[in-house]
């Protein structure tokens, strides 16, 4: 479930903060579109897997922080993505019927020798 005001840092979308579960529902639907390879007819395998899943409660928050590794196999090559994720959900029900929500989504690059030209300029 996802508050209708979450907010996003998605660095690879945009420099600044993004609002609203319009937009986190349209991106849901152009990435499933992108990744799918539908238009090219290309054979594509995704592999989602988490590493090292933490999470912290205090109270009505909940913080969970992990890495997102992506397995990526397009027509025969193999490609390998990864960032970290922090999200933020509350509870806006109570203890007898919690309604858990995400409220905000922290997404950051990993930085290799190969990608710190892009991430630092």
């Amino acid at each position: 479930m996802t508050a209708e005001d979450v907010s996003f840092f998605e660095w690879y979308i945009a420099p600044q903060r993004i609002d609203g579960l319009d937009f986190h529902l349209r991106e849901i639907q152009v990435h499933r579109q992108a990744v799918s390879g539908a238009e090219k007819g290309e054979q594509i395998r995704i592999e989602h897997e988490i590493l090292q899943p933490r999470i912290q409660l205090y109270g009505n928050t909940a913080i969970l922080t992990y890495t997102l590794f992506l397995r990526i196999m397009r027509d025969g090559a193999l490609e390998h993505l990864s960032h970290h994720e922090t999200r933020v959900f509350f509870n806006f029900g109570d203890e007898q019927e919690p309604q858990w929500k995400l409220v905000h989504c922290h997404k950051s690059p990993i930085v290799t020798a190969e990608s710190a030209h892009v991430i630092r300029g």
